[in-house]
């Protein structure tokens, strides 16, 4: 087993297919995760004790079916910023799913939720007038895809 663990994750291959069955239906009961990575259910239930002890499990979360407004919005920040300090104010911000720091011509995408798009356009709003926030681009998401298994 030692030669399957993720030194980075601190996992191994069995924590490794326990996350990804949680990220595709983080629903499914400690018996059905068992079943259907081949092990008791106790082991789950330990293992996802330890992982969400350890912070390899952050949050267990919904998708919605609702149809409200999503929306990818881009940011660019000033050079030689705390970009992540940047990145933990928008997180606070109502609306927001998910902030991630990226490589390429943008240094930040946001994830939006919203009811309407007036109310998008507020959380936009609040967003630009973050300090050193140069530029922002929004794209609607049309259509999400999952992979139920």
């Amino acid at each position: 087993m030692q030669g399957n663990r993720s030194e980075a994750a601190g996992t191994d291959g069995l924590d490794g297919r326990l996350l990804e069955a949680l990220r595709k239906n983080s629903r499914l009961s400690f018996v059905e995760l068992a079943s259907r990575l081949g092990t008791s259910e106790g082991t789950v239930r330990t293992r996802l004790r330890r992982l969400t002890g350890s912070g390899a499990i952050r949050a267990f979360t919904i998708r919605t079916a609702a149809k409200n407004v999503k929306a990818m919005i881009d940011l660019k920040v000033d050079t030689n910023v705390d970009t992540s300090g940047i990145s933990r104010r928008i997180s606070r911000i109502g609306g927001v799913e998910g902030v991630w720091e990226v490589s390429g011509d943008w240094d930040i995408v946001v994830i939006v939720e919203t009811t309407s798009t007036s109310e998008l356009n507020e959380v936009i709003e609040r967003i630009r007038k973050v300090p050193r926030t140069k530029s922002t681009q929004t794209r609607l998401i049309l259509k999400e895809t999952w992979d139920e298994r």
